[in-house]
């Protein structure tokens, strides 16, 4: 994996677990990309670049955290 797939892993990762964070704490509903972006510490834009809307973020994450939970 070069540099550049692996910055790309790595935002994803971040986005995907600041948003685990997010929803956890201040709930799907209450939770903005805006907010998602800021404490994952990206651009607004970035997120678009990984995610087409929140519905999206929160169906990859649930495949995320299933896929976490049964790999074990």
């Amino acid at each position: 994996m070069n540099k550049l797939e692996l910055k790309k892993k790595e935002k994803k990762e971040s986005l995907l677990s600041t948003a685990f964070d997010l929803f956890t704490k201040m709930g799907f509903n209450k939770t903005s990309i805006s907010d998602i972006a800021k404490n994952a510490g990206v651009g607004k834009g970035t997120f678009y670049l990984y995610f087409r809307d929140k519905y999206d973020i929160r169906n990859k994450l649930i495949a995320h955290k299933s896929d976490e939970l049964f790999t074990v």
